[in-house]
């Protein structure tokens, strides 16, 4: 008897609410905007990194030609060993490096270095790099000769240290962030972040 009962409760309610959305007059109920109200509309840019990177490519003003950055180091990226699990990051990395014209190890770790210590000096750039040297793949191979472990250890001395100590820390590459970067056309793309929702994918 009881199963009856909440049976034909449970047949009631259902008619109950198709006959709502099913009589004559077909009425449905819809959402309701009010006119006075102010609206808000967002409005999401989406642009690639490969746009970004290349734009703010200090050309001129170097102090040393590229070939003198890489002789006086002595060292480049491509010949350290890579973590087979941040293969990915790594070749994303050197694409951005190769985009800016640094080959040089030394100055690769000072601009890592640079870009953690003041992020929103460098913004959105220093995004785009910080976040291929999140540990998100398991350990990293703790030596001097992993690329990837080198990029780490120049992040964590930017976070835990000012800018200035990078200079200090990587002395054998004489070019600051800012020198290294388009400072003014990093302006424009803080401006436009600043007055548009921009994303870098």
């Amino acid at each position: 008897m009881r199963k009856i009962t909440l049976l034909t409760a449970a047949v009631l309610i259902t008619a109950c609410l198709w006959s709502s959305f099913t009589d004559g007059s077909r009425q449905r109920r819809y959402g309701f905007m009010n006119p006075s109200a102010p609206t808000l509309i967002g409005l999401l840019l989406t642009l690639p990194i490969s746009l970004a990177v290349p734009s703010i490519t200090q050309k001129f003003g170097r102090s040393l030609s590229l070939q003198e950055l890489i002789d006086e180091d002595g060292e480049i990226a491509e010949a350290l060993y890579w973590d087979p699990a941040y293969e990915m990051p790594l070749q994303k990395l050197a694409v951005y490096f190769a985009h800016l014209e640094l080959f040089s190890m030394g100055c690769q770790e000072r601009l890592i270095c640079e870009l953690a210590a003041e992020p929103e000096t460098f913004s959105p750039i220093a995004e785009i790099f910080l976040k291929e040297l999140r540990p998100l793949h398991g350990p990293v191979t703790r030596s001097p000769d992993s690329l990837m472990w080198r990029y780490m250890v120049a992040m964590r001395e930017g976070f835990t240290a000012p800018i200035e100590a990078c200079g200090r820390s990587y002395p054998k590459c004489p070019l600051p962030a800012k020198k290294i970067l388009n400072m003014p056309v990093l302006k424009v793309w803080q401006f436009l972040a600043s007055k548009f929702n921009v994303r870098l994918v």
